[in-house]
């Protein structure tokens, strides 16, 4: 790991504040060990202080020293932290993926003995682990550390460094634009240094070049190390505000916010601060999911997704860390949008279950309330009784807007969104006339009415045309009737507490 690594000033500050203050128990959750060593090889000459790495084979040695064997009997955990404990010394001891087993009396025993002792000076004890999981009586003890996210010339120094040592194996030709460098940085944010080197090298290898083509494949490889946490799904680019028909009240709305968000310094020498999100209720099928996707892409930010049914497990605690899990991708990664889908499914089953819901709910609020990162949250909700009320209290989101069934000219454009997006003119039908005639029809509705009318028109040997979608409209029972109670309770709730989303 080299100097194009280094940590920025502000980082080094924070630490040489923690050795000053004498926190003798670090723990930092990453994968990226090496990265940690290069940080604390910075830290340890700019407050004077010798750095002792562990490795498991040859034990607890100085940084400087010759290679060959450590200290004598370091090799194993308990004689690394028995060393440590007599040396009593003020020194910086880096002990990468410890098996520190939470069972063990004996271990626990020695880090509460060093940390008595260790708070006396400047020494401290750094732990690195891919997920966090501390005995329960040792975590109060440690000072957790988080790394920066490293910035867009960080990465650029990184890439530029891979290529170079590529080149020095085999031929390498880079074709790209500032604006193709730009976008590639774009899409690596957040990712660690190890999972950019894997990416580029992938790219690289298989045909010697560099290029625009290679994008899509970065974006791939991102979405699959996203989602390989099992909570959270990426989406690329795939919609604008341009392909939901209606809802101009919150696209007006969103539009405006675009700039406070995507340039937050500017905004705020403005006096503003970036906006936090917004939470989208509305009857099911009426583009609050599609209406989340498009934000992203208007905003050329990552989405990336919550699914409820990825959040919960059998196991106690799990559930709240799945969440922690996600919110920490979601900030490394930022800017980026943060959809939460039916967010009364995560948030809303009370004592159901055992108060897992509940712990889960006080994680989120705290997050909401606290947030810094760029993380901008959209959580879309069909049952308005199914969400507590601390969540719809002002100052969670920014704006509740509340989505209604779209009205005739509404439904109108949604027809020839979907009649336009499978090759259909709209100009050659009556979609005036459709629209009145599809009146209580979701979005989703009026696109099943066009693909079954294709269908028809398919298995006739026919073109679709007006008399094909009026037959598909009257043939169809659409939700507004047969779950006219609920989306009249909804409605009514609206009335007072939400701004509706449409003109």
């Amino acid at each position: 790991m080299s100097d194009w690594v280094a940590p920025t000033v502000g980082q080094l500050r924070d630490l040489e504040v923690l050795v000053n203050a004498h926190h003798p128990l670090w723990v930092v959750e990453t994968v990226e060990e090496d990265r940690v060593r290069t940080i604390l090889a910075h830290l340890a000459d700019r407050v004077g202080l010798p750095l002792f790495v562990w490795h498991p084979v040859t034990g607890l040695a100085r940084i400087d020293a010759p290679p060959g064997p450590g200290a004598s009997g370091t090799d194993s955990a308990k004689g690394c932290l028995a060393f440590i404990e007599q040396a009593n010394m003020e020194a910086l001891f880096f002990l990468p993926s410890f098996p520190l087993d939470a069972e063990d009396p004996a271990l626990a025993a020695r880090i509460k003995e060093i940390y008595r002792r260790y708070f006396k000076h400047r020494g401290a004890l750094v732990l690195t682990t891919p997920e966090l999981e501390l005995p329960k009586g040792l975590d109060p003890l440690f000072t957790h550390v988080e790394l920066q996210t490293p910035t867009a010339e960080t990465y650029h120094r990184f890439i530029t460094q891979v290529i170079r040592d590529i080149s020095a194996r085999r031929s390498v030709k880079v074709d790209m634009t500032p604006e193709d460098v730009s976008e590639l940085l774009g899409a690596l944010h957040g990712l660690t240094f190890f999972e950019v080197q894997k990416i580029i090298t992938q790219a690289v290898v298989e045909d010697g070049m560099l290029t625009r083509d290679d994008l899509a494949r970065v974006m791939d490889a991102k979405r699959r190390i996203v989602e390989r946490s099992g909570v959270l799904e990426y989406f690329p680019h795939d919609h604008n505000l341009g392909d939901v028909a209606g809802l101009g009240n919150l696209k007006r709305w969103l539009r405006k916010r675009r700039a406070a968000f995507t340039e937050p310094a500017r905004a705020k020498e403005f006096g503003l601060t970036a906006p936090r999100g917004l939470l989208l209720l509305g009857v099911q099928g009426c583009g609050k999911s599609l209406c989340a996707k498009a934000v992203a892409s208007e905003w050329g930010l990552p989405l990336l997704r919550l699914d409820p049914s990825n959040l919960y497990t059998k196991y106690f605690g799990e559930s709240e860390r799945n969440l922690k899990r996600a919110i920490k991708t979601a900030e490394s990664m930022a800017p980026v949008v943060l959809w939460l889908d039916e967010i009364e499914k995560a948030l809303g089953q009370g004592d159901q279950d055992g108060g897992t819901s509940q712990r889960v709910f006080g994680t989120f609020l705290a997050w909401m309330q606290e947030k810094k990162d760029s993380v901008f949250v959209i959580a879309t909700a069909n049952d308005i009784s199914k969400l507590p009320p601390e969540l719809l209290r002002k100052g969670r989101f920014d704006e509740i807007f509340f989505v209604d069934l779209p009205d005739a000219r509404t439904r109108a454009e949604i027809l020839a969104v979907h009649l336009k997006k499978r090759g259909r003119d709209p100009g050659r039908f009556d979609l005036a006339a459709l629209g009145e005639q599809a009146e209580g029809f979701s979005g989703a509705e009026l696109e099943q009415v066009v693909v079954s009318g294709l269908f028809t028109a398919f298995a006739e040997g026919v073109d679709v045309s007006d008399a094909v979608l009026a037959d598909e409209i009257d043939g169809t029972r659409p939700l507004s009737v047969t779950m006219e109670e609920k989306i009249t309770a909804l409605r009514e709730w609206a009335r007072e507490r939400a701004v509706r989303a449409d003109d």
